[in-house]
């Protein structure tokens, strides 16, 4: 049975907070902090906001679940408690990628000062779980020794402690990025809370200045502790937040470097890499933008190439999408204002119906070129732009080149309010 996974991990990021999915990735994204039953902290929960990391590490958290599979060493865990409140459960988790929590055994403590034991096979160097039936509270761990003994007070639960120097280090780990977490959110609350724009700014830039520390913090833990796996886990927190490749790739490099006999980190670093090099093929701000040719509503062949002179912001929508039928009207209004000043919109639809890509047509007056291989998600369009959901788009100069992605509403209209100016004041 696998270990659990590190929290920033199994992260699987959405384009947009309000967005159309393929029905093949909709669940995840709608489970994402579900996957993680356990976790101990989070970036921000105000503050974080879905957006498609560059590093699909998601995909890295299903390689770690494989190369987990290869070796399972005897683990026994003794666990002490003082002042239960009564007769419980304790379950000892492990969790697969994507799959709920799975108990691997189970142990009865009894009221008051008692103890209980386990004796199983896990896989090498996971993170682990104790779950108390009381009230659910937990216990991380990682399996770095035969013999693991943890202790604990129910009436100070947070003071637990084990025998395990990894496990040492991984609650170290929570305990200080949690205080982080904890004067970050009190640095918000403060900036929201401020009668003033100076002073607003003043703890807004305090609770910047705090979550850069934190990041600094997750680096140099990553960068410094012995286990591989608890540096991992540390690794998916800082992902959460952090997806800056002058960040991660050194980090991943030295990671790889320290631990160059890891399975687990091999695959990491290999995953990272691929990853990487796939998102550097797609589609970025001053890179010509793919070229493709797709049918129009009468069924003749339309190419990207034609629009060529213009600047064209290329929308991909659907009639089934409702984001995208909601962002319609400012996108009549971008085009109506200006359609006489080298400006155009190619529709792209994610369609299958024919009739109801025509209708949608119809009812939100799309009145410029539209064009739809009717394939819904299986257009040849998705992979060649790296599309994860829509609404999504790009603008385009006259000469080819993305100039900008994902603009809508007042970021659309701003946008070619300054490409436009000179026009406009003519």
């Amino acid at each position: 049975m696998k270990g659990i996974v590190p929290i920033g991990l199994i992260s699987i990021f959405c384009r947009r907070v309000v967005t159309c999915l393929p029905v093949r990735q909709a669940p995840a994204c709608r489970t994402l902090y579900r996957l993680v039953s356990h976790r101990p902290v989070r970036w921000q929960s105000e503050k974080f906001k879905y957006a498609l990391t560059i590093f699909n590490l998601c995909i890295i958290a299903s390689l770690l679940l494989i190369s987990c599979k290869e070796k399972k060493e005897l683990t026994r865990i003794t666990v002490d408690l003082k002042n239960s409140p009564g007769s419980q459960v304790v379950s000892l988790v492990g969790k697969d990628y994507g799959a709920p929590a799975i108990v691997l055994d189970t142990a009865i403590i009894d009221a008051g000062n008692s103890s209980c034991r386990f004796e199983t096979f896990l896989e090498s160097q996971g993170i682990y779980s104790l779950r108390f039936e009381k009230d659910g509270r937990y216990i991380l761990f990682t399996n770095d020794e035969p013999v693991i003994h943890v202790s604990a007070d129910w009436d100070d639960f947070a003071a637990y402690a084990s025998s395990s120097s990894a496990s040492g280090s991984l609650k170290n780990l929570l305990v200080i990025f949690n205080r982080y977490l904890t004067a970050i959110d009190t640095l918000n609350r403060n900036g929201k809370q401020s009668d003033t724009d100076s002073l607003r700014g003043v703890w807004n830039q305090a609770a910047l200045q705090k979550t850069g520390e934190a990041q600094e913090y997750l680096v140099h833990f990553t960068d410094t502790v012995k286990s591989p796996a608890v540096a991992l886990y540390a690794l998916g927190i800082l992902q959460q937040k952090s997806t800056d490749p002058e960040v991660m790739t050194p980090l991943i490099a030295r990671l790889s470097k320290r631990f160059d006999d890891n399975e687990e980190v091999k695959k990491v670093s290999e995953a990272y890499r691929v990853m990487l090099a796939k998102q550097m093929a797609l589609p970025a701000v001053g890179k010509p933008a793919p070229v493709f040719s797709l049918p129009d509503t009468a069924g003749r062949m339309i190419a990207l190439e034609s629009f060529r002179g213009k600047y064209t912001l290329v929308d991909f929508w659907a009639s089934w999408c409702v984001p995208c039928r909601k962002e319609n009207p400012d996108l009549v209004a971008a085009f109506n204002a200006y359609k006489d000043k080298n400006f155009s919109i190619l529709g792209v639809s994610l369609d299958r119906d024919r009739a109801e890509w025509l209708n949608a047509i119809h009812q939100d007056g799309l009145s410029w070129q539209q064009v739809s291989d009717l394939k819904e998600w299986d257009s040849m369009v998705v992979p060649l732009y790296g599309i994860e959901g829509i609404p999504y788009n790009v603008l385009i100069n006259p000469e080819g080149k993305i100039i900008a992605i994902n603009l809508s509403g007042d970021a659309l209209e701003k946008q070619l309010a300054i490409l436009f100016a000179d026009t406009v004041q003519e």
